[in-house]
């Protein structure tokens, strides 16, 4: 117990500080940022600083929810990577509302909320994320990957629709857009390698050759579109480099589709194809 304290007390002391400052700081501060600008970017401020502290005590426990040793470990930290990825979402979201607040000079509740919760919670789902690929245990890997690829399919479509509300810099919002689904996009490559291992496992030859196959032309269809999309167009007299839908649905979809059948269509027809989840992971469990 001595030897825990000694180890861990700066990040305890970084947590009751950051309590401290909310409710003994902050607190005395919101009542009144409706009267004074000034007041409002300091309860913002305060915030952030709150959160970036949160995020340094806080960060070790997250990586060890998501990382306990043996067999129930393994299930525990499935479970905690889970919720990690849904947790970082939900920041992501809260990211495109505070970013909002901010060009429009009004760092309201939202921006607050944003600033305190999201670098903990992002950085934790990422990690979570890196874990599961790098050591694959717990209650399957494909079955955790896919609950973790859906979820991220729901979160994203929220998150991409707020984004794409935003008028000023419209742009900007645009490529924030692609690099969310660039990241839904890696998520996607267990749950469709998944579904590959499940279609190999339970359907006839041809029908996996076939998924393979058409799964591929597909990626490669998508790759075109967004390549076309992404060709300078004329936007409002000028022309620009501006990523609409064709761009997403290749992050997604496409990039996925192409890392995983690219060589395995390859594999197949020279009769030594393995599936999805084992060229990700080595072995399927």
């Amino acid at each position: 117990m001595n030897a825990w304290f000694t180890a861990n007390w700066p990040q305890m002391v970084g947590v009751a500080s950051v309590i401290i400052v909310l409710v003994f700081g902050r607190k005395a501060i919101l009542p009144r940022v409706q009267e004074s600008k000034f007041l409002l970017w300091l309860a913002w401020l305060v915030t952030a600083a709150c959160g970036l502290v949160l995020l340094w005590s806080l960060i070790g426990v997250m990586r060890w929810l998501t990382s306990l040793p043996g067999t129930l470990g393994g299930v525990v930290s499935s479970i905690g990577a889970v919720v990690a990825v849904a947790a970082g979402w939900w920041s992501a979201k809260m990211l495109v509302a505070m970013v909002r607040d901010l060009a429009d000079g009004v760092p309201d509740e939202d921006a607050r909320k944003a600033a305190l919760w999201h670098p903990l919670l992002a950085v934790s789902g990422l990690q979570a994320v890196w874990g599961l690929v790098q050591n694959p245990r717990g209650i399957g890997t494909g079955i955790t990957a896919a609950v973790i690829a859906v979820i991220s399919l729901v979160a994203i479509r929220s998150i991409v629709s707020a984004a794409l509300k935003g008028k000023k810099g419209e742009t900007a919002w645009k490529w924030f857009a692609c690099a969310v689904c660039l990241l839904g996009g890696i998520l996607n490559i267990p749950l469709i390698a998944f579904a590959d291992t499940q279609i190999q496992q339970y359907a006839p030859e041809q029908v996996s050759s076939a998924f393979r196959i058409l799964a591929g032309v597909l990626g490669a269809a998508l790759l075109l579109a967004g390549i076309a999309d992404l060709v300078p167009k004329r936007d409002k007299g000028e022309k620009r480099m501006v990523p609409d839908g064709f761009v997403r649905n290749f992050l997604l979809w496409g990039l996925p589709a192409l890392f995983l059948f690219g060589s395995v269509a390859v594999g197949t027809f020279a009769g030594n194809g393995e599936s999805g989840g084992q060229i990700l992971i080595g072995s399927v469990r």
